[in-house]
């Protein structure tokens, strides 16, 4: 089944062995009837095609878009598009191809040809959608009545069909009082997820309760004049609030937050422009934490609230500023999670940008870092945290000094900080210096071991979106898609993945000596640096080990001598107080060749003596070797040594 919206059939120019084929959007979206899989016949062909934008970036995530034309409609993602609005009229040309097993144009070149109004969605019944993947991408409007209703998700029941609602926490669109039995017409684009066809509303004004009757007034758009307000200023709370007749009324409901809420006090709205409320709770009242909701009423006194299940649900804003430090702090870096103590709590920020919207793996990210160091541990340890703002509304360049109002995240164990919208985050300032980096070996910075598997804690915690700098350090080896391993002991125990962002110029060649700055992320269960630009590796030329190793006070190398060496070497090592001490011997690919030391050792002057063998008693070959003292959790030092034959 396919319903055309508009009444001329839209044409493509599909590149065939260098022939223009007329090809309409509808034939193009083809999915196998059984399956519901993409089954293009032009999977992997430039196309372009004409429409008009229905779902703007910003709505679902960074970029993407749907387009309506005369015989479909279609996804586009382009988090670099500018100038695109409702009722856009554009022609994008791109490759077919699918994600998440919806078929969509990859790599899109765009071209704007005019203007209109929003388009209208065309109506379907529940098991219309669910028995035709061709109406994938189209804007449709289902009217059905609602079951299993929860806070993301909801279904709509018209017969025997049944088609799932979904919600897009970017969205902003709130459920919670969307409940079972409600009669509700759902505006969205038909989306493909995984072979299941499901609608997802883009804005509040997309559910309407009690379609073809006198409909409740809708709120949405909620927004605060500052979501980073201190403890004097007024919070200024603006809706945009529509209704079929008439809104009569509009007020903010608000209480100091927190374990302990106090009363709801409430604050009138003006009707200032249009569509747009504005309500103003005071400063100065003493709270950590407001708690807030709004509430409308229409002509016939049907009164609403956003969200939809106050007062148990509400929005909170903090007040005042939380040193990053509390919020990347976990319960102990002993702990088996490593969690943010402060995980699901809504705090606010301030911080230098160091790695932009332009410097991380997708433009809704950014990571900042306080600008002084933790007074306590005179280090930034801690200092950094990265920023997901999902709809990657404005870009954040690395020097810009901002404030961050949102709720502390865990995301496959890597702590981020989700603002409240696009407007949560407040630009002070510009082009200010970055943090010195913090100089980190490379053992630490990739350690992501509990203490009953190395005896430490999890030492590359502290710097996880951490300004960092490694000290010189060896190239390893290469592992593919850009990555590559350094380490500034020379061994592979002590290595650390390097991960560019991007291709740059620098071609990693084993062998080389380097430093490089830049942040620590933690990707698929491993810290790595991510360098950003050219800038950030500098090759020394250097040598990856410091000739005098420092005595720390637990204890440390004192020499290797002789160095280079035949047959055998004196190491000499200090313990300054009864410890757990470790001496081992590793080769160039970081496998461990000899252990000389693993025992509870006496504070005093050790001298061990390695005879250029290994553990079964066999002499190894000439090369470059080394010696790697662990003194507790305190101390881990490695010293080159070169055997020649």
């Amino acid at each position: 089944m396919k319903k055309h919206l508009f009444g001329a059939a839209l044409l493509c120019l599909v590149a065939v062995s260098g022939m223009a084929l007329a090809q309409t959007i509808d034939e193009i979206q083809y999915y196998d009837p059984a399956t519901g899989d993409p089954a293009s016949p032009y999977a992997g062909q430039v196309v372009t095609v004409s429409g008009s934008v229905y779902v703007v970036k910003g709505t679902y995530n960074s970029g993407t878009h749907y387009i309506q034309g005369a015989t479909g409609g279609i996804s586009f993602f382009d988090s670099g598009a500018s100038g695109l609005d409702y009722g856009t009229l554009v022609e994008v040309t791109g490759t077919v191809s699918s994600f998440g097993g919806e078929i969509q144009l990859a790599g899109p070149s765009i071209s704007v040809t005019g203007s209109g109004p929003e388009p209208t969605p065309t109506e379907y019944l529940p098991e219309e959608v669910l028995l035709d993947y061709e109406v994938v991408g189209n804007f449709v409007s289902v009217i059905g009545i609602v079951t299993n209703a929860g806070n993301n998700s909801f279904e709509l029941i018209a017969g025997d069909s049944t088609l799932v609602v979904y919600r897009d926490s970017d969205t902003g669109v709130d459920l919670s009082d969307v409940q079972d039995g409600d009669l509700y017409q759902v505006k969205s684009p038909a989306v493909n997820y995984n072979g299941l066809i499901e609608l997802k509303p883009r804005r509040q004004s997309d559910l309407i309760e009690n379609p073809g009757g006198d409909t409740v007034p809708v709120i949405e758009n909620i927004n605060c004049a500052n979501w980073v307000p201190m403890a004097m200023d007024n919070i200024t709370v603006t809706a945009s609030i529509t209704d079929d007749n008439a809104v009569m009324g509009a007020s903010v409901y608000y209480r100091g937050g927190g374990e302990t809420p106090g009363p709801w006090s409430i604050v009138p709205m003006d009707n200032t422009t249009g569509d747009i409320y504005s309500g103003t709770i005071p400063g100065g009242l003493g709270y950590d934490l407001v708690d807030f909701y709004v509430e409308a009423f229409d002509d016939l006194e049907q009164v609403v609230t956003n969200p939809g299940n106050a007062p148990e649900g509400f929005i909170t804003v903090a007040v005042g500023l939380t040193p990053i430090y509390d919020v990347q702090y976990p319960v102990h870096p002993d702990s088996s999670s490593q969690a943010s103590a402060m995980a699901g709590q809504v705090v606010n920020v301030r911080g230098v940008v160091t790695a932009g919207t332009n410097q991380t793996y997708a433009p809704s990210q950014f990571i900042i870092q306080e600008t002084e160091k933790n007074a306590e541990s005179n280090s930034y340890a801690y200092g950094g945290v990265l920023v997901y703002e999902g709809t990657a509304t404005y870009q954040y360049y690395q020097g810009d000094l901002v404030e961050v109002g949102g709720t502390v995240s865990e995301y496959n164990n890597l702590t981020e900080l989700l603002p409240h919208n696009a407007q949560a985050v407040n630009l002070v300032d510009f082009g200010q210096e970055l943090p010195a980096p913090a100089r980190v070996t490379t053992r630490i910075l990739a350690d992501d071991s509990m203490p009953d598997i190395d005896g430490d804690a999890r030492l590359g915690e502290p710097w996880e979106s951490v300004w960092v700098q490694t000290f010189n350090a060896v190239v390893l080896d290469t592992l593919g898609y850009g990555e590559y391993i350094i380490s500034d002991s020379g061994a592979r125990a002590d290595s650390l993945v390097v991960d560019p962002l991007t291709d740059l110029t620098y071609v990693p060649t084993v062998g080389d000596v380097l430093t490089i700055t830049s942040y620590i992320n933690y990707s698929f269960g491993d810290y790595v640096i991510v360098p950003t630009s050219d800038e950030s590796i500098v090759i020394t030329g250097l040598t990856s080990v410091d000739d005098t190793p420092q005595i720390l006070p637990a204890g440390g190398l004192r020499s290797v001598h002789p160095n280079p060496f035949n047959p055998s070497t004196n190491i000499k090592f200090v313990v300054n107080r009864d410890n757990l001490v470790q001496l081992n011997v590793y080769n160039i690919r970081g496998e461990k060749v000899r252990t000389l030391v693993q025992d509870n050792l006496p504070a005093n002057e050790y001298t061990m003596v390695w005879d250029g063998k290994n553990d079964n008693g066999s002499n190894v070959a000439s090369g470059q070797y080394f010696a790697r003292l662990r003194i507790g959790r305190e101390v881990v030092q490695v010293q080159k040594m070169s055997l020649v034959k």
